[in-house]
């Protein structure tokens, strides 16, 4: 038999493990599988050492980790940005001191229901609070889709206990060394609940999508331009890259197009200039009889003290503007521009609505959605390298959890259009290609989804399950 020291040496080989594959856990690198194999190890190694001990262990491990792995796609350095690596750290290690704390009191199956439910506790609450939003979350590290439909069920919380819980699992046997009872028992609690989610995913899959479509064009800025803008900021560059987005309108619909709209702020230009060009554009909209999107960027008279909006005005074929939409979750430095009320209009090709990037990453805000009955969201983005195409993964959540069908355009990123499933429909990446117009031709017809009925009841579930937990636990502890 072991002795108790021989044990804690060795659980360093653990921490070892688990703090290289925290490098591939989520941020620049992500390799799936390291979102399953990181935690394991790092359960494993807390086992075997004095909770607060190790739980420092983990902080640190996390926190040298998230300072490479986060670089370049967060907008912020400086202290700032080490200071916020390190609370992510410590209240992902918060997660595992308390697994390790309350399996000394519960050592059957039910123990392994602990970690999951405190990771899917504690991204609630920081997906529901936190300034980036779903961004960074767990369920995002994932690519296989028929684990991903369960987002459609679930929520994002479905994709964060299954990961989360395999770890969990391991560990249990681990700790039986893997008797031949506890396997099956494993099996039929943990291998049919997983199995079912993988059957219930390649169903969806395979299920038809409305046989309907309609061509989608999304018009990037080319490099020029976006560098003009950026650096020269000479209006009469800035007003010829607005024209040139109306040249591309016309060009689109002559390639069938019904629906054409920008990236974020593709029109640039002062307050007194708005009107002329929107008048501009609805002449376009109506002689090519399409559904035009100005994604604009209008600069006040006030400016920099005031703000620039940050919004989205949409045309229909006759001329008239339906709807205009004000980004609601502005980036770090933009300031706060709109009220936050999703928008929509009815047309032959079905409930379009828009949201404009960042807001993409709030769960809360799309959820607005959920009685809309929105068949097509409309996603004007700003990106930059780092975070190409991580971030339009993030924005095709979204389309899972509502079920609806989503084209995203990104300057300076990953454009690309997604089914209710989250199927990849099209893409153009910035850094790859010159050309401007990503082509899409998307159903007419979303989804209704359980999520978008039920909304964050798993997470619940989990919530009060850990409330029971932690009375039982409280009562086991002042019995003694």
């Amino acid at each position: 038999m072991k002795n108790p020291m021989t044990k804690n040496n060795y659980s360093y080989i653990y921490l070892l493990i688990g703090f290289v594959f925290l490098f591939f856990f989520n941020g620049r690198w992500i390799l799936p599988i390291a979102a399953f194999i990181a935690p394991l190890f790092l359960i494993r190694f807390l086992r075997y050492q004095k909770p607060f001990i190790g739980f420092l262990f983990i902080v640190l491990a996390g926190w040298i980790s998230n300072i490479f792995i986060w670089k370049g796609m967060m907008p912020m350095s400086g202290f700032f940005y080490y200071f916020l690596m390190f609370m992510m750290s410590l209240f992902t290690a918060l997660i595992f001191l308390i697994d390790r704390v309350y399996s000394q009191k519960f050592k059957g199956i039910i123990s392994t229901f602990i970690f999951p439910s405190t990771y899917v506790l504690m991204e609630f609450i920081v997906v529901s609070t936190n300034p980036a939003g779903s961004y960074g979350t767990l369920a995002h590290t994932q690519t296989s889709l028929p684990l991903l439909q369960i987002i459609s069920v679930t929520g994002i919380w479905g994709v964060v206990f299954v990961i989360t819980w395999t770890s969990s699992i391991i560990n249990w046997l681990w700790d039986y060394s893997f008797q031949k009872s506890k396997l099956n028992l494993a099996l039929l609690i943990y291998g049919i609940p997983l199995f079912s989610i993988i059957l219930f995913g390649q169903i969806r899959l395979f299920t038809d999508t409305e046989d309907k479509t309609v061509r989608v064009a999304s018009i990037n800025i080319s490099k020029d331009a976006l560098h003009n803008r950026f650096n020269a900021n000479i209006d009469s560059l800035v007003e010829k890259a607005n024209n040139n987005f109306l040249t591309h309108c016309v060009t689109a619909a002559a390639s069938g197009a019904k629906i054409v709209f920008g990236i974020e702020t593709v029109i640039s230009l002062h307050k007194d200039k708005e009107n002329e060009f929107i008048e501009k554009a609805k002449i376009v909209a109506q002689k090519e009889g399409i559904y035009l999107g100005l994604p604009m960027e209008v600069i006040p008279k006030g400016f920099p003290k005031v703000r620039p909006e940050n919004k989205i005005i949409w045309i229909s074929p006759k001329g008239q503007i339906l709807y205009t939409y004000h980004k609601a979750k502005p980036t770090p430095g933009e300031g706060n521009y709109g009220d936050g009320i999703i928008k929509y209009f009815d047309s032959p090709y079905g409930r379009i609505s828009s949201a404009i990037c960042f807001d993409m990453d709030f769960p809360g805000l799309i959820s607005q959605v959920n009685n809309m009955n929105i068949d097509i969201m409309l996603v004007p983005g700003n990106d930059w390298q780092e975070i190409t195409p991580y971030h339009t993964y993030v924005a095709s959540v979204r389309a899972i959890e509502q079920g609806f069908n989503m084209v995203r355009a990104a300057s300076r990123g990953f454009s690309a259009s997604f089914n209710f499933k989250g199927q990849l429909l099209s893409s153009l990446d910035y850094y790859k290609t010159d050309d401007l117009i990503l082509y899409s031709d998307i159903p007419t017809k979303g989804q209704k989804t359980i999520y978008s009925v039920l909304g964050d009841y798993f997470a619940w579930m989990c919530i009060v399950f850990l409330m029971i937990i932690s009375a039982i636990f409280i009562k086991r502890k002042f019995e003694k």
